[in-house]
């Protein structure tokens, strides 16, 4: 008897058909997985080391990078003021970013410890303001050296009008009764704001003469000085207190904090003369991961941690479409400029006599 199959054989080489499918689709998600996880294990590590200001390393900005970023390992190494990222910078320290302002951008690109920056691969370039992205300081030769992040004024006035009725000129500080100004402990600032008191209009070409007679003046006006503050919260506290007046030295930040804790305070630039800043982040010749030093410093001029730093800290946002976003009380409250105002006051720089300037300034301080 011959034997009769229950199925066709349509169904049969259907049926094949279909297994040899799925084999070779299990055998190309095997390789795409295999291809995957050795690209992964031979990728070059997204390792970043960055040499910052500690306001680069508020989780409120830091969090967020790091869920965009997941493959991005960051480690930060924290600088509190230029002089010490320079002396560290030139003792040997390694690192692939670091923030500095205008004023050290020169001597970082002298000693050749920067490497140019490729603005094309920056997403975010096209969206800073156009007279940050042509600030003459931040080129050298036609490269680009520094990325502007934030900018502001430094060196106005800051004052209690519940105690001082109106700050005409920048004599009016030095000429009180009664020690109640406060004098930032810098000595750029601190001699150019005498500077300005005995009427030079451009401090950063004082001779050594020059210098002598802006000690002679501070000592001739100690009488009026409650002391050298050394940071932005020493000096608002003083003037919180009623310790201090006036505080000379400050941006207008300082005047909106005082406001916000129910004190008349104003901010104000006298005779229209004060200094600005400017700062941002730069690629060290030092970096091992240049594709994550672009993606770090891209991240901090897009519009979200830009927004969050002229907010919460009152920073002039690089970005012009974050400054769009930020509410025009808030910026009349705070004194909040917009770029164009850098151009109007004198650059924060260091002058080319500045050990002269710290001998003096040393003898200053110390009475």
């Amino acid at each position: 008897m011959r034997l009769i199959s229950t199925s066709s054989p349509r169904r049969s080489s259907g049926l094949s058909r279909i297994i040899l499918v799925s084999i070779i689709v299990i055998a190309l998600i095997l390789v795409t997985v295999l291809a995957y996880s050795l690209t992964t294990l031979t990728r070059p590590p997204q390792k970043l080391v960055a040499f910052v200001w500690e306001d680069f390393t508020v989780p409120e900005v830091v969090n967020p990078l790091r869920e965009k970023y997941p493959q991005l390992t960051l480690e930060n190494s924290i600088f509190t003021s230029q002089q010490e990222m320079l002396a560290k910078l030139k003792g040997g320290f390694k690192a692939d970013v670091v923030s500095p302002c205008i004023d050290y951008l020169p001597t970082l690109i002298d000693l050749n410890l920067l490497q140019p920056i490729d603005p094309s691969r920056l997403k975010n370039w096209d969206k800073l303001f156009k007279s940050l992205r042509d600030y003459p300081e931040i080129w050298r030769d036609g490269k680009l050296y520094m990325i502007p992040t934030a900018f502001g004024i430094q060196a106005g006035i800051t004052y209690r009008k519940d105690k001082i009725s109106e700050i005409q000129n920048w004599m009016d500080i030095f000429t009180l009764k009664e020690r109640r100004t406060l004098i930032l402990k810098d000595p750029r600032i601190g001699i150019a704001m005498g500077a300005w008191a005995l009427g030079y209009e451009y401090p950063w070409n004082l001779t050594r003469g020059d210098l002598e007679r802006v000690k002679s003046f501070y000592r001739e006006h100690r009488d009026a000085i409650l002391k050298f503050y050394e940071s932005d919260i020493e000096g608002r506290e003083l003037l919180a207190s009623g310790d201090a007046w006036i505080l000379a030295g400050s941006g207008p930040a300082q005047a909106y904090w005082l406001r916000s804790e129910g004190i008349d305070a104003e901010f104000t630039l006298p005779e229209g003369r004060g200094i600005g800043w400017l700062c941002g982040l730069s690629i060290l010749k030092t970096s091992n991961n240049l594709e994550a030093a672009y993606t770090y410093i891209d991240y901090f001029i897009s519009e979200e941690p830009q927004l969050y730093y002229a907010n919460e800290w009152l920073y002039g946002p690089s970005n012009a479409e974050a400054f769009k976003k930020v509410s025009p009380e808030k910026i009349i409250e705070s004194g909040m400029v917009s770029p164009e105002v850098l151009s109007q006051v004198l650059p924060l720089i260091e002058p080319e006599n500045i050990d002269e300037w710290i001998e003096i300034w040393e003898e200053i301080v110390a009475g």
